[in-house]
């Protein structure tokens, strides 16, 4: 009785749409082909979790059982705005007149119950694929420990925390309210080709609706836009001055156009809005109507248009903000345009794949609260190696980054449009105990990030020889299993001394030799598919096998590296070790990202140790590209990064590098490079980026090629260059919002750089001044071809 109540409740509140009440989903124990990893907290305690110094705001210690209470209920929030204020009184960096309030969401039941959505159901699949050797023994300890994944994953995919003001207010505010109808392609007419045309996932639990959704699609889950990484909220109802309802989006009939001005629903964006991606190792077989065992919420997805057809679909082509966002390749964002550095460096979503295994270091951080500095784990997180202070603050700040408490801790902190003189000049640092004070949704999404980590910690890597494609063709029909010992020489002689979590000795560092026999039998990569790395001789060699191997049967054996540490054995493919931007040789922008330096917004967020690097050197002061007739003109030169000064307040400490990343699913992630500009997508007769286990590899081995080339426009061959351009001729203000009276020409073809590297309040100089985009990364250029092809078949085997 009481759970018939409880739904009815729901139901009639709006929580569980009433058409979804009527349906449930069993929970499937179809096994996985993609990796998943069962982490105990004992385990990851072995490794340095939790990291940081950061464990959680005042309030949300104090009232932890509160927060634990009202989990699902504080997935979202949304403003309570004062008597007499609004939206539209509230001026930028004006005094808080709102109260935080949350918007409650139904927790799903328990997995031994039906499930109220496939996603619940394809949750449940998850978690009870996870702890079993746990289970065996502990099965309470198992239980609590799915579920915290459980948790995790829902933050994951529903999380919004209030972020639907980065769009409603900030960005509004930015490139005016009348650009700001955006969303088009929610309505339900576009289903039938979402991803075909922008590459973004469908919803398995929805369909196409009707009037009677608001031309939405009809989903099960009701905070569901019928869009993957977009959830859907009620606004409150319009009042007049006397206090009447005008408008009750619950109520009032459909209007035309009212989707893409978002009247009737605010459109909040969890994480997957970025990193859910079809699973490579299991593609759908049509790309517009997946089901959930096909999508996996951590590979990132590589070929979304985003964000320049999810928020800028209707302003118009020859606005700045277009072009310049425009100009970040399909599956990347620029994730510094909001709090801005000046620099054009978009970049692709990060790789989350058996974070268990990435490297740990040990870095000197102040805690936010006290100030105290201490050393403590922490991992390198972002491409420069920043959000250096442990998971709990790294995860926090990307929520700031897509919208949580804009107004309140993080537009006050931007420079001010049109200053070129003190304060409002610069960045100031966002206060984390300020923040944790006057925005209660930083204390929702602060509780939940221990159930969130726990899930990112269960993503394991997506091997090709697991994967089975669209028409039922084996992954290993894509990969010549008998070069792979010969490419894995390659890499050890080559490559491992940058991509190998098992980290050579200085005194061998460049001496491929040295490294051969220093990588000799480990593996590199799988558990399952060792024995593809090594030569018949190897594997029948006495000596080989008492080294590296433990027999575990007559003639079976096992490698010494995960006999000793089970799956803490494996490789990451990538030491994580930061590498001066000229080293590496790639496009310099990104390494040069300085919000994480002194004075900046994400001061906080950075250790002591990533910003007492030194610095990488320095490069040509360049004259503003957008002055006439001068512009470009070198002027002296400018260092890059180092330690900041004695008593400096505002510097670039710690800018100037890029870590080695890892190699775990590269056959699954081309183009390559931080900004996919090395390599080319390949397409579906629809005109789809080919999201099949044959197009990834198809990318990749394009990719692979224009690796191993050289960049030297003077050698034959060579990488064809790439710079972004504008596509039309505009016009653009020396602010970051575009207003103001100059508005200087730019014609078509002119690198979108030349006015998004810029600093308009520091307008004299180019901040970044490099252009070509693929540039780079030239080690194994000069390998043998047979070097070269070994090499891009033993990847595909990782």
């Amino acid at each position: 009785m009481k759970t018939i109540t409880l739904l009815a409740c729901l139901m009639a509140v709006g929580i569980i749409p009433v058409h979804a009440a009527e349906t449930t989903y069993p929970v499937k124990d179809d096994p996985f082909t993609r990796t998943l990893r069962s982490p105990t907290p004992d385990d990851l305690a072995s490794k340095g979790f939790p990291m940081g110094v950061y464990r959680g705001s005042p309030k949300v210690q104090a009232d932890a059982q509160w927060y634990e209470d009202n989990f699902y209920n504080t997935l979202a929030a949304k403003k309570i705005w004062h008597e007499g204020t609004s939206p539209a009184t509230h001026e930028r960096n004006g005094p808080i007149t709102w109260d935080i309030a949350p918007i409650p969401q139904a927790p799903p039941p328990t997995c031994d119950n039906p499930q109220p959505t496939k996603y619940d159901a394809e949750g449940c699949r998850i978690v009870g694929a996870l702890f079993e050797d746990v289970e065996a023994e502990d099965p309470d300890k198992a239980r609590r420990l799915r579920e915290a994944v459980r948790r995790g994953r829902d933050v994951w995919f529903k999380g919004t925390f209030g972020n639907q003001d980065l769009n409603d207010i900030h960005l509004a505010r930015t490139i005016g309210y009348e650009n700001m109808h955006y969303g088009e392609w929610m309505h339900t007419r576009h289903r039938p080709y979402r991803y075909t045309k922008w590459g973004l996932i469908n919803d398995p639990d929805c369909e196409q609706g009707d009037a009677s959704t608001y031309w939405l699609d009809r989903c099960d889950d009701p905070k569901s836009s019928g869009v993957i990484g977009y959830r859907k909220y009620f606004r409150d109802p319009t009042v007049d001055e006397a206090g009447n309802v005008v408008y009750d989006p619950r109520t009032a009939p459909y209007e035309d156009g009212e989707i893409e001005s978002q009247k009737r629903f605010m459109i909040g964006h969890p994480c997957v809005q970025c990193h859910a991606a079809f699973d490579p190792t299991n593609p759908p077989a049509n790309p517009n109507e997946p089901e959930w065992e096909n999508i996996m919420g951590l590979i990132g997805n590589q070929y979304v248009n985003q964000p320049l057809a999810a928020f800028l679909s209707a302003v118009p082509r020859d606005n700045f903000a277009v072009q310049a966002v425009g100009a970040a390749r399909v599956g990347t964002v620029d994730t510094s345009l909001n709090p801005n550095d000046f620099q054009h460096n978009p970049g692709t979503q990060n790789n989350i794949t058996d974070f268990i295994n990435k490297r740990i270091f040990q870095h000197e951080m102040k805690h936010p609260l006290t100030g105290e500095i201490s050393t403590a784990p922490t991992q390198h997180v972002l491409k420069g190696a920043e959000d250096s202070v442990g998971d709990r603050l790294a995860l926090l700040r990307v929520y700031i980054n897509i919208g949580m408490c804009t107004e309140e801790c993080w537009v006050p902190n931007f420079p001010v449009p049109g200053d070129f003189f003190g304060d409002g000049s610069t960045q100031k640092p966002m206060s984390i105990q300020q923040c944790a004070i006057d925005c209660d949704a930083w204390n929702y999404a602060d509780a939940k990030m221990e159930d969130l980590a726990a899930y990112l910690l269960t993503g394991g890597p997506t091997y090709l020889l697991h994967a089975t494609d669209v028409d039922g063709t084996p992954g290993d029909t894509f990969i010549d299993l008998e070069q792979v010992p010969a490419g894995r020489k390659v890499y050890a002689r080559n490559c491992a001394q940058c991509h190998s979590t098992k980290v050579p000795p200085d005194a061998i560092v460049g001496d491929p030799d040295a490294l051969e026999r220093f990588y000799e039998g480990h593996v590199f990569g799988s558990e399952d598919f060792w024995r593809h790395e090594f030569t018949d001789a190897q594997l029948e060699s006495e000596t080989f096998r008492e080294q590296y191997l433990v027999r575990t049967g007559d003639d079976e054996w096992q490698p010494k590296q995960f006999a000793e540490n089970g799956v803490f054995g494996q490789d990451w493919l990538g030491n994580d070790e930061p590498t001066a931007y000229n080293v590496v040789g790639v496009n310099s922008c990104r390494a040069r990202h300085d919000n994480h330096s002194t004075g900046h917004i994400w001061e906080e967020f950075a250790s002591e140790t990533y910003r007492d690097r030194p610095s990488p050197g320095s490069e040509p002061k360049k004259i503003n590209r957008m002055v006439p007739l001068i512009g470009g003109n070198e002027v002296g030169t400018k260092t890059i990064g180092g330690p900041a000064e004695q008593g400096e307040t505002f510097a670039d400490d710690g800018a100037g590098y890029y870590r080695n990343i890892s190699l775990i699913n590269v056959w699954a992630i081309a183009p390559f490079l931080h900004n996919n500009a090395l390599g080319e997508l390949t397409y579906l007769d629809d005109g789809g980026i080919d999201y099949t286990v044959a197009g990834r590899i198809a990318q990749y081995e394009i990719a692979m090629k224009r690796l191993l080339m050289s960049d030297d426009p003077n050698d034959e061959p060579h990488r064809p260059q790439k710079v972004s351009v504008t596509t039309t001729d505009i016009k653009v203000a020396p602010r970051e919002d575009g207003q103001g009276l100059i508005q200087l020409p730019v014609k078509t073809g002119t690198p979108v750089a030349y006015f998004a590297s810029s600093d308009p309040h520091k307008p004299v100089f180019q901040k970044c001044d490099d252009l070509i985009e693929n540039k780079g990364h030239q080690f194994g250029v000069d390998l043998p071809a047979e070097d070269k092809a070994a090499l891009t078949e033993f990847l595909k085997l990782m």
